[in-house]
């Protein structure tokens, strides 16, 4: 096992360094764009976004990562549509606060 990695990596001490920073930097390149993915699509249906958003990111890797932090939708799917229904609810319990407030009290029997 031992001989078959050391066939890829090489025994000057400068190669070798600069063989693990390119493959550190190939990780980062491949995580960035799968953490791209993933957030895009919790983000948006469009794919259109969706597709620009990844090319971004896998053609300019850092810069295209922070871009793509800036242009991103703020909110995920799922928030929105809390944020909807809670607007809705919202609106319906102060409307019905109001409605209770505009009855008129009942005399009391006695």
């Amino acid at each position: 096992m031992l001989e078959s990695t050391s066939a890829f990596l090489a025994s000057d001490p400068t190669v070798l360094a600069v063989q693990i920073l390119m493959a550190g930097a190939a990780f980062i390149v491949v995580f960035l764009v799968l953490f791209t993915t993933r957030d895009i699509l919790l983000r948006t249906h469009s794919f259109l976004l969706q597709a620009f958003c990844i090319l971004l990111t896998a053609v300019l890797p850092i810069a295209g990562f922070f871009i793509y932090v800036l242009i991103r939708p703020s909110r995920t799917i799922a928030e929105r549509a809390m944020h909807r229904d809670m607007t809705a609810l919202l609106s319906k319990l102060s409307s019905s606060k109001k409605a209770e407030q505009q009855k008129p009290a009942k005399p009391s029997k006695k």
